[in-house]
């Protein structure tokens, strides 16, 4: 691989990883936010609910960009790495399924009373996005995770030796 695909590549996985911890700050201060006031509910101003959505619409965007036009960096291989790799994409993905689920049982009250509004369904579509957003994040870890992992192939084709009689 050349290095302009490399380049790109790394441009945009280091854009959405920026995103994505963007992302996973505000799942810890939501955290934080419930777990000190239980049972109130909660707005986010509308700075922080902005940088979510423009970390969900650029973090998408690379992804989508990256995975359409630009193919995964070849010719390293790291074991090591290529575990940790997968194993952050991993954890992000449990920091997402956590937030989901807080926001859930933050929520059940009004899903049990079907008291369905238009700002509950805003926030149900963006907790959504930001799952999506995370997940996409974390197949994409996992993706060059694996790639590093991989054995190089021999640079050319072995030739059986032949015995000259």
């Amino acid at each position: 691989m050349t290095a302009r695909p490399r380049l790109a590549y790394g441009i945009l996985l280091l854009l959405q990883t920026i995103c994505a911890v963007l992302l996973l700050f505000y799942i810890h201060m939501a955290f934080r936010i419930v777990t000190e006031k239980p049972g109130e509910l909660h707005s986010l101003p509308a700075s922080i609910l902005l940088q979510i959505v423009i970390a969900i619409l650029i973090g998408q965007s690379c992804y989508w960009t990256r995975l359409g036009h630009v193919p995964v960096p070849d010719g390293i291989y790291s074991p090591v790495l290529g575990h940790l790799l997968a194993f952050a994409g991993r954890l992000s993905s449990i920091f997402g399924g956590a937030l989901f689920s807080i926001y859930f049982l933050r929520q059940l009250p009004a899903i049990q009373q079907l008291s369905l509004d238009a700002g509950m369904l805003w926030r149900c579509l963006l907790v959504f996005a930001m799952l999506f957003a995370i997940y996409c994040y974390t197949l994409e870890l996992e993706r060059l995770g694996a790639a590093w992992q991989k054995a190089p192939e021999p640079a050319g084709p072995e030739r059986p030796e032949t015995s000259a009689s």
